[in-house]
Order: C-alpha cells, then sequence, then structure tokens
C-alpha cells in the first residue's frame, strides 16, 4: 500500500511575532512617555498658572489694606480737624477708635511684605510715614486740649507727612498694581500653555489609543495566522497519526496471521513428520524387546524400558506442543470444547481454583473468531497463573443477537493499568485480536482488588 501524500506545514519566520511583540511595547512605551511627560507639563503649567493666582489675591489683599489704612488715616485726621476747630469732644471719639485699627492695620501690612520683594521698602516707608501721621495728631491733639496755639510750622510739618505718606501711598499702589499685571499676564501665559497642553495631550492620547488598535489588530491578526497555520499542522498530524496507525493495526494484523500460519504449519510438521517417526522408534523399540533372545532380554530389558517410556514422553511432549501450536479441539469440535480443555489444563496447574460458565451450544463461527477468542482466553489465563496471585478464577462465555461476550475474571493482586513500568505485551496482544474484529475490551482492575476483563465482539 502507498503511503499517502500529507500536506506539509507553511513556514513561518519565528521571529516575527516577537518582532512584532518588541515593536507594540516600544511604540506603547514612547507613547506612554510623551503622555506622562504632556501631563506633568500640564500639572506643572497648571500649578503655575494657579500660584500666579494666589499671588494676585494677595497682592489685592496687601493693595485693600494699603486702601485701608489711607481711609484711617484720612479719618484720624477729618476728626483731629474737627477737635481742634470746634473742641467738641464728640470728634474724638471717632479719633480714638481709629487708632487701634491704625496700629492693627500697619502690624498686618508689615506683616504681609515679604522681605524677598521689591514691595517690601516702600511698604516699610508707608508704615513709617502712617506712624509719623498718627504721632503728629496726637501731638497737635494734645497742643489742642491745652488751648495751646498751633504753630505754622507743625501744621507744616503735618501737611509735609500727608503729602509724603500720599506719595508713597501711591508708589506703592503702582508697585502693586505692576506686580498684579506681571502675576495676570504670567496666569494667562500659563494657561494659555495648559490649553496647548491638554491639546496636546488629547492627541497624544488619541495617537496612543489609535496606536494601541492598531498593534492589537496586527497581533490579532499574526494570531489567527498562527492559529490556522497550527490548525493546518494538526490536520497534517493527525492525518498522519491515522495513516501510521492504520498502517501498524495492518502489520500487527499480518504479523498475527503470518504468526499464527507458521505455528500452524509447525504444528502440522510436528504432527506429520515428527510424529511418524517417533510412532516408527516407539514399533522398532517393540520389535526388538520381542525378536531378542530370551537370555539377551534380560539383560538389556531395564534399558528397553527407559527408551520405551522416553518415547511416550516425547511423543506426549510432542502433543502438547502441538496443541498449543495449533489447538486441534478447536478446529475438530469447536470453541466451547476447546475452552474446557483450556480450563482442564488450568485446573492441573493447581494453582486456583476455575469455575466455567460456557453454553451448550454455539453458533456457526469464523475460525479467525474462534482463533481471537481462545487466544485471548488462553493470554488472561497465562497471566493469572504468572502474576495474579489469584484463589478464584471465573470464565464465561455468553452469545447474544448482537455480540460475543468472553469474560475473565480473578481475584488476584490486579495491577494499575496506567503505570508506565508495566510491561503490556500479552495486553496489546489481546486489544489487538479484539480491535481486529471491531470489538470493544473493557479491563476493570487497580492494584488490590483483582482483575476483569471483558471482551465484545459483534456477530
Amino acid at each position: 500500500m502507498s503511503q499517502p501524500v500529507l500536506p506539509t506545514p507553511s513556514s513561518v519566520n519565528p521571529n516575527t511575532h516577537y518582532i512584532l511583540l518588541r515593536r507594540t511595547q516600544l511604540s506603547l512605551a514612547a507613547g506612554i512617555a510623551l503622555l506622562i511627560g504632556t501631563l506633568v507639563a500640564s500639572y506643572m503649567q497648571s500649578s503655575s498658572g494657579l500660584d500666579a493666582l494666589k499671588q494676585i489675591e494677595l497682592t489685592n489683599q496687601r493693595s485693600g489694606h494699603v486702601d485701608h489704612l489711607r481711609r484711617l488715616l484720612l479719618d484720624a485726621e477729618s476728626a483731629s480737624r474737627g477737635y481742634l476747630l470746634t473742641h467738641d469732644s464728640s470728634y474724638l471719639t471717632p479719633y480714638l477708635e481709629v487708632i487701634p485699627k491704625v496700629k492693627d492695620t500697619i502690624d498686618t501690612i508689615k506683616n504681609e511684605a515679604s522681605r524677598e520683594t521689591a514691595q517690601y521698602e516702600a511698604t516699610l516707608k508707608l508704615t513709617n510715614y502712617a506712624q509719623g501721621i498718627m504721632v503728629n495728631l496726637e501731638s497737635t491733639i494734645v497742643q489742642g486740649e491745652a488751648s495751646q496755639s498751633l504753630r505754622t510750622s507743625q501744621i507744616e510739618y503735618g501737611k509735609s507727612l500727608m503729602d509724603a505718606y500720599r506719595n508713597q501711598h501711591s508708589k506703592l499702589k503702582n508697585i502693586l498694581t505692576t506686580d498684579n499685571q506681571r502675576l495676570v499676564g504670567q496666569s494667562y501665559n500659563n494657561f494659555q500653555n495648559v490649553r496647548v497642553t491638554t491639546v496636546a495631550l488629547a492627541i497624544t492620547s488619541l495617537m496612543l489609543l489609535l496606536l494601541a488598535i492598531a498593534q492589537s489588530q496586527k497581533q490579532q491578526d499574526l494570531r489567527d495566522q498562527i492559529t490556522g497555520l497550527l490548525r493546518s499542522e494538526n490536520q497534517r498530524l493527525e492525518q498522519e497519526v491515522r495513516y501510521r496507525t492504520t498502517e501498524l493495526t495492518n502489520l500487527a494484523t499480518y504479523l498475527t496471521k503470518v504468526r499464527e500460519t507458521e505455528k500452524l504449519n509447525l504444528a502440522r510438521e510436528l504432527h506429520d513428520e515428527l510424529g511418524a517417526l517417533l510412532t516408527a522408534a516407539k514399533l522398532d523399540a517393540d520389535w526388538i524387546e520381542r525378536e531378542l533372545p530370551t537370555d539377551t532380554k534380560a539383560s538389556i530389558m531395564q534399558r528397553l524400558a527407559r527408551m520405551r517410556q522416553t518415547l511416550i514422553s516425547v511423543i506426549t511432549l510432542k502433543r502438547r506442543i502441538t496443541n498449543d501450536l495449533r489447538p486441534a479441539l478447536l478446529y475438530d469440535l469447536g470453541l466451547i470444547e476447546a475452552l474446557r480443555a483450556l480450563a482442564d489444563e488450568f485446573r492441573r496447574g493447581g494453582e486456583a481454583e476455575l469455575h466455567i460458565d460456557l453454553p451448550q451450544d454455539e453458533p456457526k463461527l469464523a475460525d479467525s473468531v474462534s482463533l481471537s477468542l481462545f487466544r485471548i482466553a488462553q493470554e488472561a489465563l497465562t497471566n493469572i497463573r504468572k502474576y495474579a496471585q489469584a484463589q478464584h478464577v471465573s470464565l464465561a462465555l455468553r452469545f447474544t443477537a448482537s455480540a460475543i461476550e468472553l469474560t475473565i475474571m480473578d481475584d488476584g493482586i490486579g495491577f494499575d493499568i496506567d503505570s508506565p513500568k508495566l510491561a503490556r505485551h500479552g495486553l496489546a496482544g489481546i486489544k489487538h485480536r479484539v480491535y481486529t474484529h471491531h470489538g470493544q475490551l473493557d479491563i476493570n482492575t487497580a492494584p488490590g482488588t483483582g482483575t476483569t476483563i471483558r471482551v465484545f465482539i459483534p456477530n
């Protein structure tokens, strides 16, 4: 039988998947790095913008405190002038209320001014002028209470202090306004950058998503290609396994047939040729015994008897070997009688008690089926005798409308059917004989539980 042409697997570059995977990893890593960089830049710009807004808020707060101090000084000046002009003590009440407020406001302005900024020197001058104004107002009120006339120099001094304060106030307001404008511009630039960064972040995220989808699709296409190649290769291997299995099965069947044929030929040769020679030798020995003189016979009678017994033993051995090679009862009387004879031979060994359950009549069976069932029973009983250490054995044969059932059971030590150390040549022979006839084999065993072999061969 010629071997069929089997499909060969498609050539696949083993580095293709690795290269694609590396490219995907590098692309995703670069995209993630760019995304993280964009996020960091956006965070830094946003933080800088928020810091600028906080600085604007602080600057506005300082500007408000400076304006509040100016209003307090104007209120104090107005109250002191009203008192000096009218000598009405009711004007002193607002003045006295303003004094602690001015002091608190001056302290607040000083605390808010940082020594590291340009506002500090201007703030320090402003607060010094404010303190000078308050001291001058207090001195003026004291003189007014004593009904002293105010000197022109003192009035001029107070006016100059207020003018200097106004000038310093304007300078400080200009500084605060300039700082505010700078901070507003910085905040605007930062948020502009944040907007640009956000757009870049969105574009980067979209590109990264598209890249991931594209790479995922490439990987899926490659996986589909590899899956198709593997499926094709599996089909090729399955077809090759089926072919090899069929080839080995046919070879095993052929070898079994050849072995049975050789056994049959050898048994025929032993029966015909060796049997004839042994029979002739026994007849010659009998003739020699009869024809010997009486005086000679007495001296060699013992050796003649030993030779005759040896010939009888050889004939018996020949018959047993012939029956093993070619079970005569199987071909002459059928399967049931052959199994009875096999059971009697097993009982003569004395290793275990054998119970048989055989039908009285058997249907017409093909010679190959009868021989396979006989060989299966013979192999099973041989294994029981050698390995099972059984006390009780049963052999049963049943014929049904659809199958022939052969069952051999023992209560021996059993075995692990999945053990790799177990030699299974006998079981392999049984399986092959069963499968040759499209039958079914069931082996139920485990260490310490005995063994049951059931054979089902369809009619």
